[in-house]
């Protein structure tokens, strides 16, 4: 449950690395390009997956140098916390001070990303807990978010603030730990929930759910076939309309947005994996490798070739 637990020191590169993983541009605008392997932070950062669909990381870090990030990957619903510290944040046009305290609940398309500055000189701790796109659907019993960015802000409760502070400082062994923290993770989708949350969205019968179900599972799992949307939503035993628009509801992107995504993750696994371009994108369903470079592009900001194994 916890991949990374050790108090040591964070270069520029490392965080590029973690940015990699995790969908995040960094920046670090005070630092010459020549001081690379030079630390920009210090400290622990902990990785955890409470339950399938979730994932958590808490940062206990003192900031050496100014830090700036950006995400550029879909979210369907994220919640920083901030339990010490401060940052600037962005999303479009908002712009506010994060500080001690408060919550953030975030959603993101592919038109905007997440922007923060990080100050120097000063002690973070913060907790983010994402949730996929089925994880979410799940939880929220068939109930749909609108689709689009949003950021939310609200004030984390004592008592809750109380508990998290707790896990972080006194963790338990590894399986108490877990229900531990599905039990926060709860209570911090519970509390930040967005307000704009379809409350007038019809719930999904049973049937309806398992059928979308079947649909997404065949685009996860086989996303270099050749998919219709016509033979989707024979699979889904809806009309395509029905399915257009119950897909878009429940995982909030499109059907072949979902497909997409998948498969330029795939690629980008591939290529970590030291595939070459050609090969991840034949894997990934692309008949050609310039389609590709330009959709992974447009994706992440950068092209294929710039990844590790890359040939």
């Amino acid at each position: 449950m916890t991949l990374a637990t050790a108090v040591c020191q964070h270069t520029s590169r490392d965080l590029r690395t973690y940015g990699e993983r995790y969908g995040i541009d960094y920046r670090f605008p005070t630092q010459p390009p020549a001081a690379a392997g030079q630390a920009v932070l210090r400290g622990r950062i902990l990785e955890l997956a409470p339950a399938t669909g979730m994932q958590l990381v808490a940062s206990d870090i003192e900031v050496l140098q100014r830090y700036d990030s950006c995400s550029h990957r879909p979210a369907p619903l994220s919640i920083i916390v901030m339990l010490e510290g401060r940052a600037k944040i962005g999303l479009g046009e908002q712009r506010l001070a994060f500080t001690t305290g408060m919550a953030l609940s975030v959603r993101l398309d592919e038109r905007n990303g997440l922007q923060a500055m990080q100050l120097p000189n000063q002690r973070i701790r913060a907790l983010t807990l994402a949730l996929d796109a089925p994880r979410l659907a799940a939880t929220l019993g068939g109930k749909s978010l609108r689709p689009g960015s949003s950021l939310h802000c609200w004030q984390l409760p004592p008592g809750l603030r109380q508990q998290l502070e707790q896990a972080l400082d006194s963790p338990l062994s590894a399986t108490a730990a877990r229900l531990q923290w599905q039990g926060l993770a709860l209570q911090l989708l519970a509390h930040g929930l967005p307000p704009e949350l379809d409350a007038s969205s019809a719930r999904l019968s049973p049937g309806e759910w398992q059928r979308l179900e079947r649909v997404r599972e065949q685009l996860q799992s086989c996303p270099a076939r050749s998919h219709s949307l016509s033979a989707l939503a024979e699979l889904a035993a809806m009309s395509p309309a029905t399915l257009r628009r119950k897909f878009q509801a429940v995982y909030g992107c499109s059907v072949f947005d979902f497909l997409r995504e998948r498969r330029l993750e795939l690629a980008r696994e591939l290529l970590l994996q030291g595939h070459g371009i050609e090969r991840a994108a034949q894997c990934a369903g692309y008949r050609h490798a310039n389609n590709f470079t330009t959709a992974f592009r447009q994706r992440y900001g950068y092209p294929p070739s710039s990844l590790r194994g890359a040939g």
